[in-house]
């Protein structure tokens, strides 16, 4: 078993309200500095600079393919994907489906696909930070079905945040796992909801600037650096875990 450290919700520029030095090459940059062994990009709705990282990365970090999704109730959920098709697969009909509202970038900024090199691929027409008209389960349900993995995202934060937005975990074997704001106490956390000490916890940077990749990690016990790991730890499966990095200060 090796001890691997984790960051699975990074933003590039393909997100409007990450900051532009956030291109697929810096992004890799970062993480090699902040020690990480695996990454997950998790631009809003779409997942297009995803297979750019894992390029320029070639394993070093390993780089899960992945999306912040907001559901038709403003959850926001985390999908993970190992397999690249599957990802954009499931971008392509979630753009079809987001409202036809243009992204005006004097408003919330650029949504530009950047490549290898820093040139810019295309720019996104359309406000990926609006909501998708899909239900929460139906969400859960086609990230399963593509070979994906859900994970609520922040789940105690205010907006987007499965328990502030809901106020409850939903009944059933879903989710298994949750991320907590990179600047949350479990302890504190759990004491407000004390349903989430049934899951395993999370801690990601949801970083939107260079400075921010790596502030909120989280410890693998794991084989190797990938999905299939990533869940087998969750489940504690033959010696697997995930523990918590520290909390960092708010908004830094």
């Amino acid at each position: 078993m090796k001890r691997l450290r984790a960051d699975l919700h990074i933003h590039t520029v393909l997100s409007a309200c990450a900051d532009l030095r956030m291109s697929p090459r810096r992004v890799v940059h970062e993480a090699r500095r902040a020690g990480l062994a695996l990454i997950a990009i998790a631009d809003h709705n779409a997942a297009a600079n995803g297979p750019y990282v894992r390029r320029i990365a070639r394993g070093n970090p390993a780089v899960l393919l992945g999306m912040e999704i907001q559901s038709q109730e403003e959850v926001e959920v985390l999908a993970l994907f190992d397999d690249e098709w599957a990802c954009l697969t499931l971008e392509e009909e979630l753009y079809k489906d987001l409202p036809d509202v243009d992204c005006d970038p004097d408003l919330f900024g650029d949504q530009v696909v950047v490549d290898e090199q820093d040139n810019i691929v295309r720019t996104v027409r359309k406000l990926l930070i609006s909501p998708v008209p899909w239900a929460l389960p139906d969400v859960v349900r086609r990230v399963a079905q593509l070979g994906g993995w859900s994970v609520p995202a922040h789940v105690d934060r205010v907006p987007g945040g499965l328990l502030a937005v809901l106020g409850l975990l939903p009944e059933g074997d879903w989710p298994e796992a949750a991320e907590l704001s990179p600047w949350s106490s479990a302890n504190d956390t759990i004491e407000q909801w004390p349903a989430l000490g049934r899951l395993s916890l999370l801690r990601a940077s949801d970083a939107h600037f260079p400075h921010e990749v790596g502030r909120g990690w989280t410890e693998l016990r794991v084989t190797e650096p990938s999905l299939a790991e990533l869940r087998a730890a969750v489940q504690g499966v033959e010696g697997r875990s995930v523990s918590l990095g520290p909390p960092c200060k708010e908004g830094r």
